[in-house]
Order: structure tokens, then sequence, then C-alpha cells
């Protein structure tokens, strides 16, 4: 499967890197447009219900690195339904909330953490997409249109759409696997497994609602889990709402359901027995407590993600670091300053996807930090840039016409893990400088530890300028627009990490 996983990836490389989009595929001006580079740390709180003071840190930093505005199809906003991550690719599905069918699929290169690329939007004007994955060289997609249930696969090569019906009104859930597809639709619907070659095998189902595959097949529907051919799993008929999403996922250890009333039920794959549940988010007075529940569930060792509608998002995590006894260990939401209801969670690597809705996409990075009891802080400067300065005081500089990305030096020392970033701006004169300072770095508590002087050809220092004279930006921003300039002087104030 790897060697298979390798090709299919190399055939996506080369169908993205040379062709052109049709007008079809194409938004209002750039697709770059609808996303905006943050890089802005997004701490835990305790959130709807949780214990008043937060639990102790846990060991990893989340960044909110972009947001992905939703695309417009025929003059309507559509909503984020599902993200699949294909090695370095991020394909995102989308439909319409309502009657009306409407959809569209992202393709978004995160090759490079700190700057994510859209590199292509396709819109349908018929049909939501409820789900997708990637399968022999061809995007595949599920969801609904005014026939019904569907599944289908979108070449990239010649942009044409194979459409396949599937009973019942809407596909909920797919799972791609050992070249085979799974595929659930909802009420009157079932489980249509499809083989490398087109043929299909169908398990019905009452209220199927999602799929999940290891050395088993699991079916949620809103009465049971099912292994096929296998147990039954019963769940609460009161748990699972109506036309709502639910979801399972899998590790090697557990099988994990989001419930929406019941919240995240953990079972143990051994014999199937429950093995911990986390409750749905308590209702804040005065809200409608049908908006309080979990809808989609991620775990990424150690992390367990789940997507509890307008409380947000909960993070838990089971191992040593976090409790001894090695339950699940609530720790809190993403504070993202403002409520924002979620519907779905991905995690996967070093990324964590959270779907909102009508407010599109957020792309979010997991970083294990170092614990402070094995740093000792030291106030250092730093510069960025690939080149040396002359002149009698060290310093650096970055040449903007030559590479876009460059080190940063603290302490006369490089720095690991820590650069600057330039990008151009589509429509722009301007650039946007993109800081990141890695595990090692952090600001200084200073007003102003970020200085920037941008200098035309010809006008580079031949000493270390005074940095107190700096006039192309001063402040504390890690994500920074700035003029164009053929040079740039970074000047930061910094605490560098150094072990005992």
């Amino acid at each position: 499967m790897k060697s298979a996983k390798l090709f299919l990836f190399g055939f996506l490389i080369v169908l993205l890197g040379c062709q052109k989009d049709a007008d079809t595929t194409r938004q209002d001006g750039p697709r770059d447009s609808r996303l905006k580079i943050k890089n802005q740390v997004i701490p835990l709180t305790p959130g709807f219900g949780l214990k008043s003071e937060p639990a102790e840190p846990i060991g990893f930093e989340f960044t909110l690195i972009a947001e992905v505005d939703a695309p417009v199809v025929d003059g309507q906003t559509v909503q984020a339904t599902h993200v699949e991550i294909i090695e370095n690719w991020a394909f995102v599905s989308y439909n319409m909330r309502g009657s009306q069918q409407l959809g569209a699929i992202d393709i978004i290169d995160i090759t490079n953490p700190a700057y994510p690329q859209i590199v292509r939007t396709i819109l349908f004007d018929d049909k939501d997409v409820n789900t997708v994955g990637w399968h022999n060289g061809h995007i595949v997609i599920a969801g609904q249109d005014v026939e019904g249930a569907y599944y289908g696969f979108y070449s990239l090569d010649d942009e044409s759409l194979e459409i396949n019906r599937l009973q019942s009104y809407s596909a909920m859930s797919m799972v791609i696997e050992n070249n085979d597809v799974y595929v659930v639709s909802g009420d009157t619907g079932g489980l249509t497994i499809i083989d490398a070659d087109g043929n299909e095998e169908f398990l019905p189902y009452t209220d199927a609602r999602s799929v999940a595959v290891n050395d088993n097949v699991f079916v949620l529907t809103s009465e049971y889990i099912d292994v096929v051919n296998g147990d039954q799993i019963p769940i609460d008929p009161n748990y699972i709402q109506y036309a709502s999403k639910a979801e399972l996922s899998l590790s090697n250890e557990y099988l994990f359901a989001a419930l929406n009333r019941g919240g995240v039920h953990i079972y143990d794959l051994d014999d199937l027995s429950l093995f911990q549940v986390m409750d749905r988010p308590l209702t804040p007075e005065g809200m409608d407590e049908e908006n309080f529940v979990t809808n989609g569930v991620s775990y990424n060792e150690p992390l367990l993600f789940a997507a509890n509608g307008a409380a947000g998002i909960l993070v838990s995590g089971k191992s040593d670091l976090f409790k001894s006894d090695h339950e699940f260990l609530t720790y809190g939401y993403f504070d993202f300053e403002g409520p924002l209801s979620t519907n779905f969670v991905k995690s996967q690597g070093n990324y964590v996807f959270v779907a909102t809705g009508l407010g599109g996409l957020k792309i979010l990075t997991i970083q294990e930090i170092p614990n402070n009891d094995d740093c000792i802080w030291q106030e250092e400067t730093a510069y960025g840039g690939s080149e040396s300065g002359s002149g009698a005081a060290w310093w650096y500089y970055l040449d903007n016409t030559g590479e876009t990305q460059h080190p940063i030096y603290a302490g006369q020392q490089l720095i690991e893990d820590a650069y600057i970033e330039i990008n151009p701006i589509n429509g722009s004169d301007n650039i946007e400088m993109v800081i990141e300072l890695g595990p090692k770095l952090r600001l200084q508590d200073t007003n102003q530890p970020v200085k920037i002087q941008g200098y035309n050809c010809g006008e580079l220092p031949t000493s270390r300028p005074p940095s107190g004279l700096f006039t192309t930006y001063k402040g504390d921003q890690l994500v920074i627009e700035l003029p164009n300039y053929h040079y740039y002087v970074v000047h930061l104030d910094v605490e560098v990490c150094y072990e005992p």
C-alpha cells in the first residue's frame, strides 16, 4: 500500500503542477484571497461546564496558522463538512445548509506548515459534497443531489465526474481503505463497499451515519454500532439527533464514537467494552441544548479532539503526560476569542483542521514544547537573515530577491527550527513576512520586541543599524504585511531556551 500511495501522490503533483484550472473551478478573484495567514497561538480554556481552572500544561502548543473562508457557489456560501489528508495535501469538502444542493472541494498544499496554500477549488452547482477522499488517481466524493444519495469519482486530468447512485437520500460518511471504498447512506440506506474494479456490495442499515475501517468494519447507526460480520454495541436511542452528523474514529486501541447528546463513547477494541464516556458539554443558561452536542471526534496520539457544536473543540489526552491511570483527561477548549460552532475536526500528523460551518475552516499546527523545567531562559538579541552584515558588531540581513526562507540567529548562534519566510500577497505590491520562533525561542515581554527596517538596492548600511531608529515596523506581531524592499533587517528581542 505504501508504494501505491506514493504513486498516487506523484500523480497528484503532476496534475496540479502542470494543469490550468477550468473556468468552472475558479472563484471570483484569487483563491488565496480566501486563505488568511494568522500564525496565532491558541490557548486552551476551561470552556463550557469544565473545571474552573485549567489543568496542568500538557506539553503541546497549538498555533492557528490560517483561516479559510468557505467558497461561494452560485452566490451562496457553502459550509465545510470533511477533511481528508493525503501526504502533503488536504482535501476539504463543502455542502449547502438547508434544502438547496451546492458543494465544493478545496485542495490545500500543506507542505510548508507555516504557509498552506489553496492550489485548486472545484465547484458543484447541483450537489452537496458531504465527504471526500482519494482513490486510484481520482478524488472521491459522496453526498446528495436532487436524485438522492450518490458517490462519484472526479478526474483532475479531464475534469470529468462519474456519478453512481446509492440507496437513501444522502451519503453521510466514507472511508477508503486497502483500495476499497466504504460509504454509508442514511435513512433507508446502508453500507456500500466498492472494490478496485468498481464492483459493489450493499449491506442495508436503518439510519446509518458513519463508517470506520481497520481489520473490521464498523457502522454507526442511531441505535447501535455494528461490527460487520460480528457483534453489535447498543446505543441509547435518545443520543443521536435527527439528520445530524455523528461519527466514528479509530486508533490501534480504541473505537471512538461521537454520539451527539451522548458525548464521546470510547470502546476498547480488544473486547468492545466501554472504556470511558466523555459527556456532552453543559448548555449555558438561555441557549438551546440541541446545539451543545458532540458531532465529530478525531484521535492523534496522544491527543483526542471532539467537535462539541456551539461549545467548540474539546481537547483531551491519554498518556503518562496527562494522567497516571491512563484514562483520557479533559483539558479544555480551543479559545478562538469568541463563540464558534464546530461540527467536524480532523487531526493528523502535526495538523488540526476545524470545520466551523459557514465560518469556513481553521488550520492549526501542533508542536510539542519543552518543559520549562528543562530550560534556562536567557534574554538575547536575535537577527533573521541568510547574509552576514559588515562592521565590527554582528548582525544579519535577508535578501528579498533570493530564497524565501531565512534562518534566525540569537546570541550569534543559529537557532534550530526558527526561521523567517517571505511570501508575496496576491493582488498587492506588498509582501507578507512570517516569523517562526520554534520551540527554543520566545519574544521578550517588552514593548515592541519585533523591529524591521527595509532597504532598497544600494541603501544597505555598512555596519549594524540601530534598531531604535527602525521605521518600517515596530511591534509584537509575527505575521506582518510590509512594503516590498530589496533587503530587510529583522531585529528581535527574544528569550532562548538553554538546557541546564
